[in-house]
């Protein structure tokens, strides 16, 4: 049987504001497949299921075939936390 490496964290990188706190992280999960996710990090998860860049925070992931792509949805997604409040409206 062939193991799959673990997740490799590839760049992550905390935004905190007057309105949230959130981290974007972009992991390398296979070979040719790195996923990008927004979490919260406030102590009442009060943004959990919302909505900022696309992304549903603890919920969502953009993937990309390659590092390069998987690098340019990080920066994406850390512009949108730098730009953007979070929106109600995210689905499970």
């Amino acid at each position: 049987m062939t193991r799959l490496p673990a997740p490799t964290v590839i760049a992550q990188r905390a935004v905190h504001t007057d309105t949230h706190q959130l981290t974007v992280s972009t992991i390398r999960i296979a070979a040719d497949c790195y996923e990008t996710v927004v979490f919260d990090d406030s102590p009442d998860k009060r943004h959990k299921g919302m909505v900022i860049g696309g992304y549903v925070i603890d919920f969502s992931a953009t993937r990309a075939p390659d590092r390069e792509a998987g690098m340019d949805n990080h920066r994406e997604a850390l512009i949108a936390l730098r730009d953007e409040t979070p929106q109600p409206g995210g689905t499970r």
